[in-house]
C-alpha cells in the first residue's frame, strides 16, 4: 500500500501510519487487528523523512522509531508506538507533546537478551576463550584442571534495572541456581505490567532474593559475581555506573552491559579493567556507536565486545505488541508499555 498524501481526509476515526519494516504476512496481521474506522497505512519508508511525509492532519497514530520534526504538521496525533525499548533518541529531542500517548516495545527483545546474558556468563565460567585458545594452538594443557569451568549455581547475580529485561534474566538465572538481586529506581513496583512473551520474565517480581533502590547500588554490587545493566537510559541513570560502583565490586566479578554505554562511566570502566581490579566486562552497548576503531575499549583486558546485537531476535513478539496496542487505541482500550516521558521510561 503506498503513502497517502496528507491532505487525505482520514476514513471515520482517522489514518494510523506505519514507517517501520514487517514483512507482507506481519502486515496482514496487523492490518486484521484494526477496527473498523481507522486505516492502516504504510509509509515508503522509515527513516525521519518518511516520518515527516507520513503526518498531517487526520493522522492519529503513528508506529515509528522517528518523532515527527514539527508536531504543528501533525496535529490531530495521539499515539506513537516505537519499535525499540529505549526512547532516549525520543525525548532527547525536544519535550514531548501532551497530547501524544508514547508506547515503546520493552518485554520485546527480553527473550533474546536474557539469552545473551546467560551465555556471557557460561562463557566466562566454562573458559570458552581459553579452551578455544587451546584448539586453535593444537595444544593439549599439561595441567587440564586449569580448564575446567567452575559452578554457576550458588553464584550471585546482581541486576541493575528490573523490566521486563531484567526478570526475563532474573527468570533464566535462577534456573541455573544463581542468587538473584535486582537493584531498580522503583522497587516498590513488584509487579510487571508490560508486554511479556508467555512463559518469560519474573512479572510478579518473587524470583530476586531482595529487590532495593538505587540507593543501595553500592553495597548491592559489592555482593556480585556478575552484574547485568539493563537500565535505560535517562538523566537519572547516565554514569550510573560510576567508579564507586566499580570500585565496590569484587576483583573477580564481571559486568555485563545490554542496556546504554554511557550508564557505566567509559574512563571509570577502562581503568578497573586495565588495573585488573574487574574479573572483566561484556559489553554489548557503547557510548559511541559503532565503536571506533581507534577505541581503547577494543583491546582492554577482560573485555569482550558485541555489536549491539544482544536484542537482534524479536521473533514474532515485536510483531504481537504493535497488534495488541493496535487493538486496544483503536478499540478505545489502555494501552501497554506507556512511556512516562519525565522518567523515560
Amino acid at each position: 500500500m503506498t503513502a497517502r498524501a496528507q491532505s487525505e481526509p482520514a476514513t471515520r476515526g482517522g489514518q494510523i501510519a506505519l514507517a517501520f519494516r514487517f514483512d507482507r504476512h506481519d502486515i496482514d496481521v496487523l492490518r486484521d487487528t484494526v477496527d473498523a474506522g481507522f486505516e492502516l497505512w504504510l509509509a515508503p519508508g522509515m527513516d525521519q523523512q518518511a516520518v515527516d511525509d507520513a503526518v498531517g492532519p487526520g493522522v492519529v497514530g503513528l508506529i515509528a522509531q522517528h518523532r515527527p520534526s514539527d508536531p504543528r504538521k501533525a496535529p490531530d496525533l495521539r499515539w506513537q508506538q516505537v519499535l525499540s525499548a529505549g526512547v532516549e533518541h525520543l525525548l532527547g529531542s525536544g519535550q514531548w507533546p501532551r497530547a501524544v500517548t508514547l508506547t515503546n516495545a520493552r518485554g520485546v527483545y527480553a527473550p533474546a537478551i536474557g539469552q545473551y546474558v546467560m551465555g556471557a556468563i557460561l562463557r566466562v565460567t566454562e573458559q570458552v576463550d581459553a579452551r578455544r585458545e587451546l584448539q586453535r594452538d593444537r595444544r593439549w594443557p599439561e595441567d587440564e584442571n586449569r580448564f575446567t569451568g567452575r559452578p554457576v549455581r550458588g553464584t550471585t547475580l546482581v541486576i541493575l534495572g528490573y523490566g521486563g529485561i531484567g526478570r526475563e534474566i532474573a527468570r533464566l538465572a535462577a534456573a541455573f541456581g544463581m542468587r538473584v538481586l535486582a537493584v531498580t529506581a522503583r522497587p516498590e513496583k513488584r509487579v510487571d505490567d508490560s508486554f511479556r512473551a508467555p512463559g518469560t520474565g519474573d512479572p510478579d517480581g518473587s524470583i530476586p532474593e531482595k529487590i532495593v533502590g538505587l540507593d543501595r547500588l553500592h553495597e548491592t554490587a559489592a555482593e556480585a559475581d556478575f552484574v547485568a545493566v539493563t537500565v535505560p537510559l535517562t538523566p537519572e541513570s547516565r554514569g550510573l555506573v560510576d567508579r564507586q560502583v566499580l570500585a565496590a565490586l569484587r576483583a573477580d566479578a564481571w559486568i555485563i552491559n545490554t542496556g546504554r554505554g554511557p550508564v557505566i562511566e567509559q574512563t571509570a570502566l577502562l581503568e578497573a579493567l586495565t588495573q585488573h581490579r574487574l574479573g572483566g566486562a561484556v559489553l554489548d552497548v557503547f557510548d559511541e556507536e559503532p565503536l571506533p576503531p581507534d577505541s581503547p575499549l577494543w583491546n582492554a583486558p577482560g573485555a569482550i565486545l558485541t555489536p549491539h546485537v544482544s536484542g537482534s531476535e524479536a521473533g514474532t513478539a515485536l510483531r504481537d505488541l504493535v497488534a495488541e496496542n493496535l487493538r486496544r487505541f483503536t478499540n478505545g482500550r489502555p494501552l501497554i508499555n506507556v512511556v512516562d516521558p519525565v522518567r523515560g521510561y
